[in-house]
């Protein structure tokens, strides 16, 4: 419970005796109201989530595996891909190759056409001169002699035959040549095109070969990537078990209770904001309200001391009016001062009116009130609200020198975040609640690097 009073002869006046009752009640008070789990079924979840996580390692580790397999298969289907891809590009090389090599051999065969034609024209115009040269033959030289031509005219006439007879004879011989070559020529040219077809051929061959090894590397691939989802399967139902696990070992049994996950996700983002570590803050709300656990049982529906009797009023003996600040506060929330819980005053003495699960009292809520809602972002702070309440214990202790993180500084911290005064105070003996909340905080950092997994 945060009290700030300025007149300590309450604790002077009572005698050591009182002071150990007092010790001794709150101790039980305080850690009676911890429900915890029994110490088997404890060990128990402890013995599981320790299998688990084991379990999670050695999954994860084979899930790495399959990946680093998966990975190699695309490699290989990547290059499997690329020698497709250059495959088809020899195709593609070898059809224009063909392509030209068809359109050469048709123009030789135009030409060896041409070449055809010529010759039998040729042969034609010589074979009308051997007809010629036959029928001179057989006229003879007397038949000649009895012919008007002259002796001149005779021989000049066998002169110009021998000659058109040498000049075929040569043409003839060189269109046999040129048709001979221009036949070899052919004939290399169909065997260039059998050639380059038969090479086509193959390369189909060998596409469809690099296909078929495409479909089965991909089929592994895809058979390889099924087993990661059953390896990460396996992953998420273990974490989903062991976070149902850690949920019951870290479980702060009430009706109110903060959620120990919720409650150290909000413990993280206050020591953001104040640089006071989560656990040290969980173990003061701990410490104070089992988190939300035990808020107080005055001024419920039922109770018959309400909140005019148990906290100081402007006419009590008080340095805070707490009675003026809970009805401001209750105003600001918009909620009836009737109904909300309260903590009683301990049963030796003092005042009640702790609100929240950080047991701020009213007078020191409304000192900090106006931070925490600017650190939470809301328009109102409500010492009911976990968050709230979470943000403003961290604020507090952060006052009080917490954020240094030393076990003197915390301890110190907590001593006056109960009496407001350190705890080697003589007048104040509360060493004994900066004790009990660096024990918690130590357990409590234990379970978060649990669940951390430090």
């Amino acid at each position: 419970m945060i009290n700030i009073p300025t007149n300590y002869s309450f604790f002077l006046k009572k005698s050591l005796s009182l002071i150990l009752v007092m010790v001794f009640s709150f101790g039980v008070f305080s850690f009676s109201a911890q429900a915890q789990l029994p110490d088997a079924e404890k060990a128990a979840l402890q013995q599981e989530l320790a299998r688990l996580e084991a379990e999670i390692k050695q999954q994860e580790k084979i899930l790495n595996g399959q990946k680093v397999k998966s990975q190699s298969l695309q490699g290989d289907i990547q290059i499997i891909r690329a020698e497709i891809t250059k495959a088809k590009a020899k195709i593609q090389t070898r059809e224009l190759e063909i392509k030209s090599l068809s359109g050469e051999i048709t123009k030789k065969e135009n030409t060896i056409i041409t070449l055809t034609t010529t010759i039998g024209e040729r042969k034609k115009a010589l074979a009308e001169l051997i007809r010629q040269t036959n029928e001179f033959d057989q006229i003879g030289f007397v038949h000649s002699l009895l012919s008007q031509e002259t002796i001149s005219e005779f021989y000049g006439g066998i002169d110009v035959i021998a000659t058109v007879n040498g000049r075929i004879k040569n043409e003839v011989d060189d269109i046999k040549v040129e048709k001979k070559q221009n036949e070899e020529v052919k004939e290399d040219l169909q065997v260039k095109r059998i050639s380059e077809l038969d090479k086509k051929k193959e390369i189909e061959v060998e596409q469809r070969k690099v296909e078929a090894n495409k479909v089965v590397q991909e089929k592994l691939l895809n058979a390889s990537k099924a087993q990661e989802q059953v390896y990460e399967g396996i992953i998420a139902d273990r974490k989903t078990r062991a976070a149902q696990i850690r949920s019951k070992l870290f479980e702060l049994r009430g009706a109110q209770a903060i959620p120990f996950g919720e409650a150290y996700e909000y413990a993280k983002e206050a020591a953001i904001k104040t640089g006071v570590r989560p656990a040290y803050v969980l173990a003061i709300l701990k410490q104070e309200s089992n988190l939300g656990s035990n808020v107080g049982t005055c001024n419920r529906p039922g109770d018959a001391r309400t909140w005019k009797e148990i906290m100081p009023g402007p006419n009590d003996n008080s340095w805070r009016d707490d009675q003026a600040a809970f009805l401001r506060i209750t105003a600001r929330l918009g909620i009836s001062p009737e109904g909300q819980p309260l903590s009683c005053p301990l049963a030796w003495g003092g005042w009640g009116g702790a609100m929240g699960p950080s047991q701020f009292i009213p007078a020191t809520w409304e000192s900090y009130e106006k931070r925490v809602a600017t650190v939470t972002g809301a328009v109102i702070a409500n010492p009911w609200n976990p968050r709230h309440a979470v943000f403003a214990t961290s604020l507090y202790v952060s006052d009080l020198g917490a954020g240094a993180k030393t076990f003197t500084a915390e301890r110190e911290a907590a001593c006056k975040y109960y009496s407001g005064r350190g705890c080697s105070d003589p007048k104040v003996k509360n060493l004994f609640y900066g004790n009990a909340v660096m024990a918690h905080a130590q357990k409590i950092q234990a379970d978060i690097d649990v669940l951390e997994g430090i």
